[in-house]
């Protein structure tokens, strides 16, 4: 028998990956591509389809007609290869079931997650080291019983990089159940989904690069696991003030003048909105100059630069991952006038592609980022050890461990941490999104992966209310915390 439930999981409780306190799904995340999905096998009671809505992934074998004949969704049942795991229970190709009488059984269940992602440029290595990060969590979480016994099957939906295809992939998983919960991850369509999945009473976890998520309102399903980049550009801004006499470069004076240096697209200018702007004006702080640029790896911000530093910037902020911070640090240092700027960017510019596009690797000391998790740096936290055993556990190289890898297992945790919550406290019978969302809004102080990064939903909370700024010092290897997690400041909205 297989109950459906579309939700996004991650786990922590019962099973070497998290807590011994916790046991129950959760939601699904919207990555971005469906094309590598394999089933999951979660342990230990329930046997229910949770739909993963990652709009980061993209591998497609079936394709699933819609009722709109110009539309063709394309998904794949990805079967984890197996894996030669460090554990002497490990490597069996069904999850092992509880010994405790006091748990659920639910051996013989199947658990099918349901992702929903977009592979198309220039998403597509995002997305995939999100899906990879959560098929690597899963296959691992299955070698080590699962979810209560149950297996898990994960499957993916690739949207084409269409909004209608989104919408369509989001109405087929939909109608397939009663019982569902999704997870959107780097969509860009999240907006489509707010006041449907309200009514349809389904769980979303945002995960991504999506400045069209609107800020929910305290009764909503939709629960945004990345703060916003307007609300990170305020914070690198409140971290700017405070400590500008320590880390102001030589030469520059009291008055703080930012340029805002860009892609064109939404997303570039995304972080640069009416409250910053007010936010950054309450401060003192001057942006001097907004420019933006294509987002093209072959186009320079040497032009942008130079209008910057005659501008008097003296910081530099950039809203763009990749390439794009890559080519900021470049073309800095090798006009040799780096030391004349602060440079900072939001937390995707800490990831690791961004690191690929560098002509030398000394060339990221000094970037600063806001972050919410942990980096693989910190060798000495928890969920990075456990990061890095499944990593070495899934035969992953070196060039593969970014931040999407990070997060995938990081989101992993908290939806199975949800529901194994929801089946122990309601009955694997009552596995509802309506249970589940219940669960994840009196959510307070978990944290994913023992100390991945910290979550809270309570009051009315839909997103990250703290942050931290994380900075590169030498080289993209050490990238420390330099201001420990502070609340995010209120933005300033103009009359």
């Amino acid at each position: 028998m297989v109950n459906q439930v579309f939700y996004i999981l991650i786990t922590r409780g019962f099973n070497p990956l998290r807590s011994p306190n916790s046991q129950h799904p959760t939601i699904p995340e919207l990555c971005y591509s469906l094309d590598s999905m394999k089933p999951l096998k979660l342990t230990n009671k329930i046997t229910r389809i949770f739909i993963f809505f990652v709009f980061f992934l993209g591998v497609s074998l079936t394709s699933c007609q819609t009722d709109n004949p110009n539309i063709v969704i394309e998904t794949e049942t990805i079967q984890p290869e197996s894996t030669d795991l460090p554990y002497e229970e490990g490597n069996q190709e069904s999850p092992t079931p509880t010994s405790d009488p006091n748990l659920p059984d639910l051996s013989g269940e199947i658990i099918t997650i349901y992702m929903i992602g977009d592979t198309s440029e220039p998403f597509t290595s995002i997305t995939e080291s999100f899906r990879d990060g959560a098929t690597d969590y899963v296959s691992f979480l299955n070698s080590n019983g699962g979810i209560f016994g149950a297996n898990v099957e994960l499957e993916f939906a690739d949207t084409g990089g269409s909004q209608q295809g989104a919408i369509t992939a989001y109405e087929r998983f939909a109608s397939e159940d009663n019982n569902i919960v999704l997870g959107i991850v780097y969509s860009g369509y999240g907006q489509d989904f707010a006041e449907q999945v309200n009514l349809d009473q389904i769980p979303i976890l945002v995960l991504g690069i999506d400045p069209n998520i609107p800020e929910p309102d305290p009764e909503s399903y939709i629960f945004r696991l990345t703060p916003s980049y307007p609300e990170q550009f305020a914070f690198f801004l409140d971290f700017v003030i405070t400590h500008w006499g320590e880390i102001k470069p030589g030469g520059a004076l009291d008055n703080i003048k930012v340029a805002y240096l860009s892609w064109e697209n939404e997303y570039g200018l995304s972080a640069l909105t009416d409250e910053t702007r007010a936010y950054a004006e309450s401060l003192g702080i001057e942006i001097v100059l907004e420019e933006s640029f294509p987002m093209e790896a072959r186009t320079s911000p040497t032009a942008a630069i130079f209008n910057a530093q005659t501008a008097g910037a003296t910081i530099i902020y950039t809203n763009t991952h990749s390439f794009g911070p890559a080519g900021l640090l470049n073309d800095l240092n090798n006009l040799a006038i780096n030391g004349f700027f602060i440079v900072g960017g939001n937390s995707w510019g800490l990831d690791a592609e961004t690191f690929i596009y560098l002509a030398n690797p000394n060339f990221a000391d000094g970037f600063y980022a806001p972050s919410w998790y942990a980096s693989w740096s910190d060798e000495e936290n928890p969920s990075i050890q456990l990061a890095e055993e499944i990593f070495q556990a899934n035969g992953r190289t070196e060039e593969e461990k970014n931040t999407g890898l990070l997060l995938g297992m990081g989101f992993l945790d908290l939806a199975v941490e949800a529901i194994e919550q929801t089946i122990l406290e309601e009955g694997y019978e009552n596995l509802t999104g309506k249970n589940i969302y219940n669960f994840l809004s009196q959510l307070s102080g978990y944290p994913v992966m023992s100390g991945l990064f910290p979550v809270d939903f309570t009051d009315g909370q839909r997103s990250p209310s703290k942050l931290q700024i994380r900075q590169v010092q030498g080289d993209p290897g050490n990238i420390i915390t330099v201001e420990e997690f502070k609340p995010i400041p209120d933005l300033i909205i103009p009359e």
